[in-house]
């Protein structure tokens, strides 16, 4: 046993012995790359200012001559109310005796006047015969018939917008289906723009050209089953008393509303009126005045149009639809 243990272990001893291993050699660590400071972007030159906005210029102030064909209200409103706008103003009244239209137009030459504001039909036609200034007249509604139109005169509608007219009317009885009209001739533009009006509110629009008050209550009675409401426009050529009593009262038997232009006319049968204000038509002759100063009188439209109107209805009306107490007022935006 001793031997053999003995020769065990002398083959222990026999047995070679491992290599050492080496240690790896350490990499050399990354030499750090100096990282280059970030460049600046030049700075943004600042935008250059806005320009200031320029003001539209003021016209200087320059006298105006009101010309009024008489001394009733609905004409010396509009010159009060047109006065307290100017800086200066003379009035003009053609129903003083004393002084003969084409003496106070040559009254109106010998001043500094650098415009006429005819208001009334009587002036605007004296105004065109005699006026060697720019003219511009309001409160006339046959300008064609009365030949309102040249290079030297411009006026403002009659009588309100009539889209503004039938928001109103709709606003009052929803049920509105279709509207008619009966003018003398010379008011294409007028039936345009009562087509147009009706067309984009759904209704229907019929309209006729009478020569005389007889004919146009024939063609009224013959468009009645057509419509449910008439504007009565304000057209003397056509109308008498006795011819709008009869249309008034054949409308009122047959439930046609009748929209008038005058609030009197409620009393005698009219459903309701539409009626310019007094301040929109001396602001907008005020506009155009300045509009005449800045950019002459070839610039502006022939005819300009207002802007508000006030809507009345009548007692009838009011109590057959249960209305509130008191006037219906629009102003279009």
């Amino acid at each position: 046993m001793l031997l053999l243990a003995t020769l065990l272990s002398g083959c222990g001893l026999l047995q070679p012995q491992p290599e050492p291993v080496p240690e790896p050699i350490p990499e050399p660590e990354p030499i750090p790359q100096p990282q280059p400071e970030p460049v600046k972007p030049p700075p943004r030159p600042a935008p250059p200012p806005e320009p200031e906005p320029v003001p539209e210029p003021e016209p200087d102030p320059f006298k105006v001559a009101v010309v009024i064909s008489s001394r009733s209200s609905a004409y010396m409103d509009v010159s009060d109310a047109l006065a307290r706008l100017l800086d200066d103003v003379e009035v003009y009244d053609l129903s003083d005796r004393s002084l003969l239209p084409h003496e106070a137009f040559a009254a109106i030459h010998a001043t500094e006047a650098g415009a006429v504001v005819a208001i009334g039909l009587r002036a605007a036609v004296f105004a065109q015969k005699y006026s060697e200034l720019p003219i511009i007249f309001s409160q006339v509604f046959n300008v064609a018939e009365n030949e309102l139109t040249g290079d030297n005169i411009r006026g403002v509608s009659a009588i309100p917008p009539l889209a503004a007219q039938l928001d109103a009317w709709l606003e009052i009885t929803p049920d509105l289906h279709g509207v008619g009209a009966i003018v003398g001739p010379g008011h294409a533009t007028l039936l345009d723009e009562a087509a147009t009006a009706a067309a984009q509110r759904g209704l229907n629009f019929e309209h006729r050209i009478a020569e005389s008050d007889r004919e146009a209550l024939y063609l009224f009675t013959r468009m009645v089953p057509k419509i449910n409401g008439f504007w009565l426009f304000p057209d003397n050529r056509i109308l008498s008393a006795s011819v709008l009593r009869e249309m008034l009262s054949y409308a009122s038997s047959h439930g046609v509303q009748v929209a008038v232009f005058n609030d009197s006319l409620l009393d005698v049968g009219a459903s309701l009126s539409a009626t310019t204000d007094t301040q929109d038509i001396a602001r907008t002759v005020f506009d155009l005045l300045q509009q005449l100063q800045l950019v002459g009188l070839q610039e502006l439209p022939e005819l300009t149009p207002l802007h508000e109107l006030k809507i009345r209805v009548s007692d009838r009306l009011k109590g057959r639809l249960q209305l509130a107490e008191g006037d219906v007022s629009v102003i279009p935006q």
